[in-house]
């Protein structure tokens, strides 16, 4: 598995290289083409974890944009009872959340969202789990809201057309703040596909 994330971050690092959208006048440091002041992408890695994402990102002010990325996750792979790991076919649930976050762009021309970056957010959700098996050993059912924060890093292309694909690492951590109250930990690559206008 970990081949094939790093073989399409690859090819995807290999595609970004042939095409450029940034021409210089002789003069000004000014890019040529048009302006691109959002972009809505989603993220077909995540599908890999049963988790279900979309980002919407915006250009707040130069090489600052705000952040908005929605997910779903399904897989219930993160359930944890008297410390070990439980299979999926003795719970069922759902986590929902929003990140809220920002990125700054170290590119000195800015016409689009593009080019290397590092970012930050924070996560407000919601988590639903039901275990599926009666046992005096089994945790109950339970609801909780949870938090979290992330931090990003990577790189994003803008092509003429609009289309927008990036590539970037992920550390995140989630706080269930009620229930069994565990915390999460996950370093993840991410690829985006989307479209910038």
């Amino acid at each position: 598995m970990k081949k094939i994330i790093l073989t399409l971050t690859f090819i995807v690092s290999l595609l970004g290289t042939g095409y450029s959208q940034e021409t210089n006048t002789n003069n000004e440091q000014e890019t040529v083409g048009t302006t691109y002041k959002s972009s809505i992408r989603m993220l077909p890695l995540s599908l890999l974890i049963g988790e279900i994402s979309f980002e919407y990102e915006h250009i707040l002010k130069n090489n600052f944009t705000l952040l908005l990325q929605g997910y779903g996750d399904f897989s219930n792979s993160d359930i944890i009872e008297n410390g070990s790991l439980v299979t999926q076919r003795s719970t069922s649930g759902y986590e929902i959340g929003l990140e809220i976050g920002a990125r700054y762009y170290f590119s000195k021309r800015k016409k689009a969202p593009k080019g290397w970056f590092i970012g930050t957010g924070i996560i407000g959700g919601y988590k639903n789990i039901d275990y599926n098996t009666v046992s005096i050993f089994n945790l109950r059912d339970y609801d909780t809201a949870v938090i979290g924060a992330t931090i990003k890093g990577g790189y994003q292309w803008v092509f003429k057309s609009g289309f927008t694909i990036g590539a970037a690492n992920r550390l995140r951590f989630v706080q269930e703040l009620s229930g069994p109250r565990n915390g999460y930990l996950d370093a993840l690559p991410e690829i985006s596909i989307g479209y910038s206008w």
